[in-house]
C-alpha cells in the first residue's frame, strides 16, 4: 500500500496480474480490515477506492485462472460487508483464541530451542 494517490490501487492490480501470470498461485492479504474497512465508517476516499479496486479485481478473476485469494483478520466485523458476500470468498474459518492448554503448547513450541531460567515450568 502507498500514501501516493492511485498507487495502492496500482499495486493491487499488479499483484493480481502477476498471480494470474504465474498461476497456480495464492494471493494472501493479512489484516484485510486495514485496507478494506467498512466503507460507510471510513472518511478516507483512498480506502473507498482500494475496497472498490479489490472488489473489481476479485470479481474479474477468471475461474480457470487458478488463483486463490486468502485473507486474514482479527477484526472480521470491521471488514466491508461486500467482501463477505457469497462468491467472493468460498469459506470463512474462525480460529478463536487458544485455551490455557493451547497457550502452553504455543509457548512450548516457540521456546523449545531457547535456554529458559530453571524456575520456568510448563
Amino acid at each position: 500500500m502507498s500514501k501516493l494517490a492511485g498507487e495502492s490501487e496500482s499495486n493491487l492490480r499488479k499483484a493480481f496480474e502477476k498471480a494470474e501470470k504465474i498461476a497456480p498461485s495464492i494471493i494472501f492479504i493479512n489484516k484485510i480490515d486495514s485496507i478494506a474497512p467498512k466503507r460507510e465508517k471510513t472518511h478516507s476516499e483512498v480506502e473507498r477506492r482500494i475496497v472498490s479496486q479489490l472488489l473489481t479485481l476479485m470479481d474479474g478473476l477468471k475461474s480457470k485462472a487458478h488463483v486463490i485469494v486468502m485473507e486474514a483478520t482479527n477484526r472480521p466485523n470491521n471488514i466491508d460487508l461486500v467482501l463477505r458476500k457469497f462468491g467472493r470468498f468460498d469459506r470463512e474459518i474462525d480460529i478463536s483464541v487458544p485455551d490455557e492448554v493451547g497457550r502452553l503448547e504455543v509457548l512450548r513450541i516457540h521456546t523449545k530451542n531457547m535456554k529458559l531460567a530453571e524456575y520456568v515450568r510448563f
